[in-house]
């Protein structure tokens, strides 16, 4: 039979790795690179020709929304959409076609590989 002191001590060492493990402690030792950051756009894909349409942007970062984001949003052809002045919302031009409405979250933490979202928009007559 083993002395009690052992026993106890094994005890309080798994009874104290199994609370440092339930409180988060193994995220100190985790990589620092970036969480994983989702991009919705919100809105019509299907402009008509000469319209103004509002939209919205939601930014999610493992599942939670993110407030105040920084964006810098853009038409791959301004000839057939682009943002009003606001930037909340698209002015379909007189030309029809498709483009993409490339939508990128600004971080200064991020500088290579920011995420961006290519949302296709057409314009029809």
């Amino acid at each position: 039979m083993l002395p009690a002191w052992p026993v106890v001590r094994l005890t309080v060492t798994v009874g104290g790795g199994m609370a440092a493990l339930g409180c988060g402690f193994a995220d100190v030792f985790r990589s620092a690179g970036p969480e994983g950051v989702t991009i919705t756009y919100v809105g019509d894909t299907i402009l008509h020709r000469d319209s103004t349409v509002p939209f919205s942007v939601v930014v999610e970062a493992r599942g939670a929304p993110l407030d105040r984001t920084h964006l810098t949003i853009w038409s791959s052809d301004p000839s057939l959409f682009d943002l009003t002045v606001g930037q909340d919302s698209l002015a379909a031009k007189s030309s029809v076609g498709t483009a993409a409405l490339l939508i990128r979250l600004e971080s200064s933490i991020l500088t290579d590989s920011a995420p961006t979202l290519a949302q296709s928009i057409r314009v029809r007559p």
